[in-house]
């Protein structure tokens, strides 16, 4: 075991240290003023996680073993840093801080230690005690001021849309018929409509007068992003081929269109219009029999866009995207990943943004929604079992504040998770590498493989055509094993002290 915990150990040294700054970790020589440390933790905790690395030398100025300083070149600093992080961090989030001590031999061949502080997700929005707010960006921290820091309490879930009570006090603009649907959904006919909608939290009443909440707007409007003058459809665009053509003739099947009305029929009309595009897709031969090119089950769709409606950021001045591909189907939805769901951990973890909305629209008859927590395990097990590809959850640079869940139309090919696992291990692989793992032996067939992969947006290319060299595209190796490290397997590397 000692032998076991050592080599990987190494192995963790190793990849640190040929890594550089970026969004989920910061190299710090302990000679640093705790302040500016902790406007890094500050920032870490705002931007849900990372880790924070002191006593190694930036990846600039040195190389490899060079950068092992360790902490000794100024003890008093990391004490006085020490007792700083429960006092210096408003609100306190010592509980969401821990520290990991590992020894090494420093620059000077003495023994020593560098210390990783791993800062976890919280759903406070923290500031420093001057009251200064940051977060991580790219590889470096930024001050926020107002607007934003609202923005991040919605995004956490500190502020909710959904509660915030509407500018509209009058029942006139209601959808009747989905309303009556609802009233007989929960057997209420014979309540008044007002206690109905007070009774399920979407309106309150306060000396004697009705205040009615965003949730009943988006619920039960007729045209709600009227209404409330905010963007709250969801948008449909259908191409010709894999890519979106910006040119004078762009390449729709059909004219964009909007999905307006209260969010219930928000679902079931893009539900009905994937049901149409299934139907009109060209057939191709598959085991003998003709079906449609478009492979993704409506199961799949109709869970995918369900989450984009219940858990966007209604906050958000945008509209949910949904692009129809001959290759895939992309459905945006505005709003980061609600407070500590991550692409990792979002089969197993589990929260609502919007809960009212949850509830009201599970209680219908015939519910969009099931609310038991299991819509992303479902949409994966549904996939599997028709061999296409998972869903990919992902943001974009150009887009930070939209998660985008790709659905891929094409089976799935096992040597692309052998070609993954090979890149994750070795940080990329080439044309003769992937023909020796997937036993391919052509190589042109191979060149044909890793283009369709880089086609799909699954790698990128890197160099000259001549030694050509593949990597994923979301290529941040070390971010794969610091996930493993500090979200879930790091009870069993390494020792852990947590901050009080």
């Amino acid at each position: 075991m000692a032998q076991i915990l050592e080599n990987y150990m190494k192995d963790f040294l190793e990849n640190l240290l040929k890594s550089d700054e970026n969004e989920r970790i910061e190299f710090k020589r302990i000679l640093k003023k705790p302040h500016e440390i902790i406007e890094s933790i500050v920032a870490f905790a705002n931007t849900k996680w990372g880790i924070l690395v002191l006593g190694v030398e930036d990846f600039k100025k040195a190389t490899e073993n060079e950068r092992l300083i360790g902490i000794s070149e100024n003890k008093e600093n990391y004490s006085e840093l020490s007792h700083m992080l429960s006092r210096n961090i408003q609100p306190n989030i010592s509980k969401y801080i821990k520290k990991y001590e590992i020894p090494i031999i420093n620059t000077k061949k003495e023994r020593d230690v560098i210390v990783i502080i791993s800062i976890e997700c919280c759903n406070e929005i923290c500031s420093t005690l001057t009251g200064d707010t940051f977060i991580r960006e790219y590889n470096s921290n930024r001050k926020i001021w107002n607007q934003e820091i609202i923005r991040l309490k919605y995004e956490r879930g500190a502020l909710k849309y959904e509660d915030e009570m509407s500018n509209i006090d009058s029942l006139e603009e209601i959808d009747n018929e989905l309303f009556t649907r609802f009233k007989n959904s929960i057997l209420s006919n014979n309540i008044n409509d007002r206690q109905i909608l007070k009774d399920n939290g979407l309106a309150i009443q306060k000396n004697n007068k009705w205040f009615l909440k965003n949730s009943w707007s988006l619920l039960f409007l007729k045209n709600p992003s009227i209404l409330l003058s905010n963007k709250c459809w969801i948008k449909i665009s259908y191409y010709y081929g894999n890519h979106e053509n910006f040119s004078w003739e762009p390449n729709f099947r059909q004219r964009p269109f909007t999905i307006e009305w209260p969010l219930y029929k928000q679902i079931v009309e893009c539900i009905k219009f994937f049901k149409e595009i299934v139907k009109s897709a060209p057939p191709i031969l598959d085991s003998g029999s003709f079906k449609s090119s478009l492979r993704i089950p409506e199961r799949v769709f109709s869970e995918a866009i369900t989450n984009a409606v219940i858990h966007r950021n209604y906050a958000i001045q945008n509209d949910i995207q949904v692009r129809v591909f001959d290759n895939r189907i992309e459905i945006e939805s505005p709003g980061c990943y609600p407070w500590h769901i991550t692409p990792h951990n979002i089969q197993n973890e589990r929260y609502a943004r919007n809960p009212t909305i949850i509830r009201t629209l599970n209680r219908f008859q015939d519910a969009p929604n099931l609310d038991i927590g299991e819509w992303v395990n479902r949409m994966f097990k549904v996939m599997k079992e028709n061999n296409l590809y998972d869903p990919q959850f992902s943001t974009i640079t150009e887009k930070p504040h939209s998660v985008t869940v790709t659905l891929l139309n094409a089976h799935k090919i096992e040597y692309r998770d052998s070609i993954k696992n090979f890149i994750l291990a070795q940080g990329y692989i080439t044309n003769q590498q992937a023909r020796n793992i997937t036993g391919i032996t052509d190589t042109l067939k191979m060149n044909r493989i890793l283009w369709k992969c880089v086609n799909d947006g699954f790698l990128i290319l890197e160099g000259e055509k001549r030694g050509s060299r593949y990597k994923l595209k979301d290529d941040n190796i070390l971010n794969e094993k610091l996930t493993f490290i500090f979200k879930g397997g790091e009870n069993n590397v390494l020792q852990t002290d947590n901050i009080s």
